[in-house]
């Protein structure tokens, strides 16, 4: 295993590191030997989760070895704690952590499957620090009642359950916690996962919960999803030793949207009508309770109060002046609590608030259990909002926010207008508020991370903190694996904007249409299109269907004809069935793949790895803005605009124009992020809109894509060269990038391949890794120089069977033969030509003439297996359940050959289309068509 000495740590690596990956493993341990904050972006298949814990890890083992054993502790000092551990757990010491002053790391991402993906990068490497992984009751839970509860409900139910000394009603999982740790005091010396916790407690019995929040405190690194950080109610409960602590950050992209929202609520009318009934059964539940079996412990009196104090405030609310149901009703963040004092509701007075209504919670899911429902305690709502207004008994914090009152008309199931509604909103318009609250707890370094941060000004400034080492780390691919371009105009020369000036033209949506069209002929396998917003989604799709007569067909039936399509729904419930139905026609040979129609920050531009052939090319149509109307985008503009008035300071300040579009890029680089996710994968990034043929919108692109962007002015351009890149990389495959070694000095030098790439191309180097969408644990690999070309990037693929038997064939500049010994043989077909017309269907004389020059055969695949769904369930589930990622990809493969007749023959002149439906389309075809032989026969020459 190759070792690097940086800045002065021997950083154990599994991998020879390339340079992108030296150099990110370099600012991660400048930023904690300088006790200062970090900025790092890395793209996907990078290897940047596997760097940052080898880096971590080597400059924590520099202070002593890491912890062993078990020490049963009490925590963290530096914050009040809200939940009591049960007696029947040992308290202790100090923790190892704040006794020896070792710093404890705290590695957080977005949800629980990702951080399972860390852990298993984590295995792959040499560390073993002490370990563990934090969990919510809903994953860790095994009482076969308690375990079927959700939220405050089933913390309450918990903890009644606990306190019970005695009877059948106690859990029983909770007195061997004490006894299975001392018997297994080594727990956590290996990388242990949620799922390892739950068998564990159902194979001995400790309950994995409170095994869990024991062993955290005597670790080296506590891995969590980064909610339970920002949540200041969760984050007490913790009891770790923030000071001097190390917080990473992966999968930052959403932090400030998540740090701001967590900060806020919104209370609708339904919300808090569905309280006022649920308090009122309190009242009827207590009393019930007292005449039949004189059970006295809850008083209906204070359920009474409640109820009184709910509908005094629904009251307040109608009240509430709206003169316009655009803007609504806006007053200063602390006007909240001006409101809420009219109903004796302060910071005094808000805890027996608050312990009144745990009581009502666990009274209605104690009638719910009896009477076998499933219902949702929504009170537990208003318990989260008092923790939200009155955090940490503190109100400075409301300067931060904005008071907002909206009405609209609810509509009916039909259609037809329903009762006028109104939501009361707490806007927090600081994300920096959680950070500040790290900074405040002696945190030592805080590392943010992820594929794609840019643009980075804003995050640094959004956040409230200084981050003086910043990274915008290029991609390990090598130039001929992406192709990137802006495609201003159409076939027919239309300027493409997707403004509101422009895209409700039909004539913009039927350019689009027949840009897609073309797109679907030329590029292999799965293509990915992202629009804006639904709204324009479902406008092009109805236009694109409705446009057809019976000389020719729709828009729609000639993307059909190439790429089945599937639409992203609006509805979280129906998005599993359509990765489903996206699988499912990406496997059907019968076209040359499958066309994902999505939307900009919508489900599938988050957290799904579209590698290889699920994703050869993404196109974006146009800028996704947030609405410019929207209430909460207007004030947040504003909010920002009044923050950067001059105050005679010289740091910068973002703006509310620059934010708004700096909102656009990064949603356009989440999207653009889904294709090209290993260092094996190749394709194409296509961006259909004129603005990003502006310098100042590129600079906001991905700072890895920007070098490979080219501007189009005629569409027949980007048809050939975006046809000659899909050959080529699929003749030629992904050239090798030179490897890098630090030696003992801190010298970097150039690693020289033994078996360097010739004319000759390896297939085992070109699809032993075989990109599949989620990582699987690799074997152990013997001898350096099999390292090469099998470089992992992090979270992302797996490594085919060491032994595959797969044969080296020659490429020329006509052919292309591979032969898999095992497999099924490749199928080939008769070749179809391809057809780059709009809506006029061409005679097969007319095609003949204009295509002759260029035809490509329809792929056939090998067998091959996309596991879209299992990504789906975990990467988009707020909790993860128990079960085991797994994909399997035996070498999906194309058979794509190319045949040219480099014969030219008489063609039309370079005369602009016409706008007739005889003649439209004949002179771009002309011109792509003459570019081609024109080139073919400077080649030959």
């Amino acid at each position: 295993m190759p070792t690097y000495k940086i800045r002065g740590i021997d950083v154990d690596f599994p991998y020879e590191a390339y340079d992108s990956q030296i150099v990110y493993m370099d600012k991660v341990i400048q930023s904690l030997q300088e006790n200062c904050n970090a900025l790092l972006e890395s793209p996907t298949g990078t290897g940047k989760t596997l760097c940052l814990l080898c880096a971590t890890l080597a400059w924590r083992r520099s202070f002593g070895n890491f912890r062993f054993g078990l020490s049963m502790n009490a925590g963290d000092k530096s914050e009040d704690k809200t939940e009591i551990l049960p007696s029947s757990l040992p308290s202790s010491p100090p923790s190892q952590s704040e006794s020896s002053g070792l710093p404890t790391i705290v590695y957080t991402s977005r949800t629980h499957s990702q951080i399972r993906q860390v852990i298993q990068e984590l295995k792959r490497s040499s560390y073993r620090p002490k370990m563990i992984v934090l969990g919510s009751r809903e994953q860790l839970c095994i009482h076969d009642k308690v375990k079927s509860l959700h939220g405050k409900t089933q913390t309450n139910a918990c903890r009644a359950l606990c306190q019970k000394r005695r009877g059948k009603q106690r859990c029983n999982h909770l007195p061997q916690v004490a006894d299975y740790l001392k018997s297994n005091p080594h727990l956590g010396e290996e990388p242990v996962d949620i799922e390892d916790l739950v068998n564990i407690g159902k194979s001995f019995g400790p309950c994995p919960y409170y095994l869990s929040k024991e062993l955290h405190k005597s670790v080296d690194i506590v891995f969590a999803p980064y909610n339970y950080l920002i949540d200041h109610a969760y984050r007490k409960s913790l009891q770790l030793s923030w000071s001097n602590s190390i917080l990473i950050f992966d999968e930052a992209h959403n932090l400030e949207g998540i740090c701001a929202d967590a900060a806020s609520f919104d209370l609708p009318s339904w919300l808090l009508t569905a309280c006022i009934s649920e308090a009122q059964k309190c009242v009827d539940l207590s009393i019930e309770r007292r005449e039949k079996s004189n059970d006295k412990s809850q008083n209906p009196d204070d359920f009474a109060i409640l109820r009184a104090l709910l509908l005094k405030l629904e009251k307040r609310i109608a009240q509430v002046p709206i003169e316009s149901k655009e803007l609504g009703y806006t007053k200063p963040g602390p006007y909240i609590y001006e409101l809420l004092a009219d109903l004796n509701i302060t910071s005094k007075t808000f805890k027996k608030l608050s312990a009144i209504i745990a009581a009502a919670s666990t009274l209605i899911e104690e009638d719910n259990q009896q009477k076998s429902t499933g219902t949702i305690c929504r009170l537990d709502s208003i318990g989260e909002i008092l923790d939200i207004v009155f955090k940490g008994g503190r109100t400075t914090h409301a300067t931060y926010y904005r008071v907002h009152v909206r009405e609209f008309e609810a509509r009916t199931a039909n259609g037809s207008k329903g009762n006028v509604s109104r939501t009361l909103s707490w806007w927090c318009f600081n994300p920096g508020i959680a950070m500040e609250e790290f900074h405040r707890l002696g945190v030592r370094s805080i590392i943010l991370t992820s594929g794609t941060l840019s643009p980075m000004d804003s995050f640094a400034q959004e956040l409230k903190l200084d981050f003086p080492i910043q990274l915008e780390n290029p991609h390990v691919i090598t130039p001929n694996q992406i192709w990137a371009g802006v495609v201003p105009v159409g076939p027919s020369g239309r300027t493409f904007n997707s403004s509101y000036r422009t895209r409700d033209s039909q004539e913009y949506r039927q350019e689009l249409g027949n840009a897609i069209v073309n797109l679907a002929r030329i590029v292999p396998d799965g293509l990915l299109v992202f629009f804006p917003s639904y709204y324009l989604l479902d406008q092009c799709i109805g236009c694109w269907k409705s446009l057809s007569n019976e000389t020719s067909t729709s828009i729609w039936e000639r993307i059909c004809k190439h790429k089945k399509p599937v639409i992203e729904p609006r509805e979280s419930s129906l998005f599993p069935s359509s990765i489903k139905d996206y699988i499912s026609k990406l496997k059907d040979t019968s076209t040359s793949g499958a066309v994902f129609f999505a939307v900009c920050r919508g489900k599938v531009s988050e957290g799904l790895d579209f590698a290889d052939h699920a994703g050869r090319a993404v196109v974006i149509t146009g800028l996704p803005y947030a609405t410019y109307t929207d209430p909460k985008v207007r004030l947040k503009r504003e909010y920002l605009d009044q923050q950067s008035h001059p105050r005679g300071e010289l740091v910068k300040v973002l703006t509310g124009d620059e934010w708004y579009n700096q909102q656009a890029s990064r949603a356009v680089n989440q999207a653009v992020g889904r294709v090209i996710r290993h260092r094996h994968d190749y394709g194409a990034i296509i961006f259909c809109d004129e603005r990003f043929a502006h310098p100042h919108r590129q600079s906001q692109v991905s700072r890895w894509i920007q070098p490979h962007i080219k501007c189009f002015s005629r569409f027949g351009e980007v048809v050939y060269t975006l046809t000659r890149f899909f050959r080529d990389v699929t003749i030629r495959g992904p050239t090798k990038l030179s490897l890098l070694e630090v030696d003992d000095g801190g010298n970097v030098g150039e690693i020289t391949s033994a078996d360097p790439y010739d004319d000759k191309f390896n297939v085992e180097k070109l699809l032993s890794p075989v990109a599949t969408p989620v990582a699987e644990s690799l074997g152990t690999r013997k001898g350096s120089t099999s390292f090469l070309g099998k470089i992992m990037p992090a979270n992302r693929s797996s490594l085919a069977s060491d032994d595959c038997n797969i044969v080296d064939c020659v490429s020329s500049r006509d052919k292309c033969g591979r032969i898999f010994l095992g497999k099924k043989t490749v199928i080939s077909q008769e070749h179809e030509l391809v057809d780059l017309t709009d809506t006029r269907q061409l005679g097969e004389k007319s095609k003949d003439t204009l295509i002759a020059p260029c035809s490509v055969k329809k792929r056939r695949f090998i067998t091959g297996e996309y596991n879209l769904q299992q990504q789906f369930r975990d990467s988009h589930e707020p909790s993860c359940g128990s079960g085991e990622l797994q994909c399997k990809d035996e070498g999906t493969f194309q058979k794509r050959s190319l045949e040219i007749d480099s014969q030219r023959g008489d063609l039309p002149g370079d005369s602009a289309p016409s706008a007739t439906n005889e003649t439209q389309g004949s002179a771009f075809l002309a011109q792509v068509v003459f570019i081609i032989c024109d080139t073919l026969i400077c080649l030959h020459a």
